[in-house]
């Protein structure tokens, strides 16, 4: 795609905002799936595992970005579950945070994986624990089940500080994307007919002055 027309789109998609970048560090919201604090570029996405969009982004753009560009980018997702239209939506984010607790980000991310992939197929039949322990080890999988049990208010507090950020931000569809680097925020806008990881491969060569 002509740098130009690159240029042209990003400069439709994106709103610079001046202000420090908000993520996993501050309040604890958010779960880096890639990266860390220390990478150059972070870019968090609202994301709601029930929502075919957020799965079509996680496939087809996160992945790649994953594979791409590993610590160079801080990938944070954040709970923003809309159960008024996912019936499964606040159950399947109980059992992420759950399983973000085991303090792994390998063993976070296989979830995502197994999660996304097979969201066609729990949606029908609500059987998205047998996608959590086919991703998880049988241990893991119970200490994820352990969690749930025995703190499930502070289970619910993690997704509302997700939730709360959202909120913060005028958040109101799945999946939200923004883009915070050297002190500065862009919010990313979701187009129809744009590869999305094309677009944004772009934007991340020109933060990482590649």
């Amino acid at each position: 795609m002509p740098s130009r027309l690159l240029t042209a789109i990003f400069f439709v998609l994106c709103l610079a905002v001046c202000a420090p970048p908000v993520g996993a560090a501050d309040g604890e919201a958010g779960m880096i799936i890639s990266g860390s604090d220390k990478s150059p570029v972070k870019l968090e996405v609202f994301s709601d595992f029930e929502c075919p969009g957020c799965r079509g982004f996680f496939l087809n753009t996160i992945q790649p970005i994953l594979k791409n560009y590993k610590d160079r980018v801080c990938v944070v997702y954040y709970e923003f579950p809309l159960e008024n239209m996912h019936p499964y939506a606040r159950s399947v984010s109980r059992y992420v945070s759950a399983a973000a607790r085991l303090g792994d980000q390998k063993k976070l991310l296989a979830l995502f994986e197994a999660l996304f992939s097979d969201q066609q197929k729990w949606v029908r039949d609500g059987n998205f624990e047998a996608s959590v322990s086919r991703a998880l080890s049988p241990e893991d999988f119970q200490k994820v089940k352990s969690f749930l049990e025995t703190d499930p208010e502070g289970i619910e507090r993690d997704i509302d500080r997700d939730i709360a950020v959202g909120m913060s931000r005028k958040i109101n569809a799945t999946p939200t994307i923004f883009l915070n680097h050297a002190g500065k925020q862009e919010r990313v806008v979701l187009l129809a007919n744009v590869n999305m990881y094309t677009l944004l491969s772009w934007r991340l060569n020109g933060l990482l002055g590649q």
